[in-house]
């Protein structure tokens, strides 16, 4: 879509969004914006106003980082902008700006939110704080880093929710950890190079960025510091995150290994006795006894209580009280029964979290009903 906004000698819109492309009136200068158009209309609408084809092969190419090259009759900017996708996952679109004496031309493949917002404004006739193409470069840069805190408020919000599962030891929250780390160094290795692109405008030198558009940049490249600072937050915040899952991992861990080894302790004596008499001889004692094997029995089960008093009076485990021993022993059995059991469980689960979020970065994503959000 060509969208064309003309302002006339007077810093004034004519009052009218054309979808077609215009060329600058008399003492005026034109917006055009282009978005999602074929590479032939680009290279016609550039080479009308001026604009060199290396540079706009250069823009035409996607994937680029923050990028400031400045010309005699041309300023040349890549800008990231960010958006959130349907997997909640950030993604970055490119915006390439050509600025020069009477034109200020925005070219992208993806509709971007902010552009459409201050192309709509102007187009309703709100008058610019500076009307000339550097003060429309830098209302831009603005509206578009304003949209960066609403995108550290979300990940800070999935942080708190990721603490929940972090304390639980789930192991969604590490898989989660790394994708939400994953997104901070897509915005910290974008906005580090686009200050330095406001700062570089900011500082002049150029003659097509006038003093007023100047101040504007500036106040762009503190905005972009405290915007950075909040992602320094959300960084450190991340790394607490994930600390506090691997202790909650160790901690149960630790649990686990000493309920194991309090009941091996218990029956290694138990295990002793039976397999003593367990031997093949004739003459074991009380083998001939009437109650032999009940009071083999009970001394077992004494022998059982008083270690188990023991641990519970060193801490190794709850001392129970005697009425509800034979209830936390079974307990106790039942839980180093199971234990085998829940941790393949976990194994087999983290092993389909980590092979779904294999098949996200190949691009075989699952279908989900959020809609994406920009940036």
């Amino acid at each position: 879509m060509i969208r064309t906004i003309a302002w006339v000698g007077d810093g004034t819109t004519d009052g009218r969004v054309r979808h077609e492309f215009a060329a600058p009136p008399p003492r005026g200068w034109v917006w055009v914006d282009l978005s999602g158009e074929p590479e032939e209309s680009i290279r016609h609408v550039c080479d009308e106003l001026g604009v060199e084809q290396s540079l706009v092969q250069e823009a035409l190419e996607a994937g680029s980082l923050p990028l400031l090259e400045e010309r005699r009759d041309l300023v040349y900017v890549v800008l990231n902008v960010f958006t959130i996708d349907a997997q909640k996952r950030l993604r970055a679109t490119e915006v390439d700006l050509f600025l020069g004496p009477d034109f200020l031309i925005s070219i992208h493949d993806d509709a971007v939110q902010f552009v459409d917002a201050v192309a709509q404004r102007v187009g309703e006739g709100v008058a610019l704080a500076v009307p000339t193409p550097a003060g429309l470069l830098s209302h831009l840069a603005m509206t578009g880093s304003r949209r960066v805190p609403a995108l550290i408020d979300t990940l800070e919000s999935e942080l708190e929710a990721l603490e929940e599962l972090a304390m639980r030891s789930d192991p969604r929250a590490l898989t989660q950890v790394h994708a939400l780390r994953r997104d901070v160094i897509i915005l910290r290795r974008v906005l580090v190079p686009q200050r330095q692109i406001y700062e570089d405008l900011a500082a002049g030198g150029h003659r097509l960025i006038d003093e007023a558009s100047r101040h504007l940049f500036d106040r762009v490249a503190d905005y972009q510091t405290q915007v950075l600072e909040s992602l320094e937050a959300a960084r450190s915040l991340l790394g607490s995150v994930l600390e506090t899952y691997r202790g909650a991992v160790a901690d149960q861990t630790n649990e686990i290994v000493r309920v194991l080894t309090v009941f091996s302790a218990i029956l290694l004596p138990l295990a002793l006795v039976a397999g003593v008499y367990g031997m093949n001889f004739v003459e074991i004692p009380l083998a001939d006894h009437p109650y032999g094997f009940w009071l083999i029995v009970g001394g077992l089960v004494v022998v059982a209580v008083l270690l188990w008093l023991y641990f519970g009076r060193r801490g190794f485990v709850g001392a129970p009280r005697l009425s509800e021993l034979p209830r936390a022993v079974g307990i106790g059995l039942y839980h180093v029964g199971t234990a085998p059991i829940r941790v393949v469980a976990e194994g087999i689960e983290t092993t389909r979290r980590i092979v779904g979020l294999g098949n996200e970065k190949q691009g075989v994503r699952p279908a989900t009903d959020t809609e994406p959000d920009e940036g």
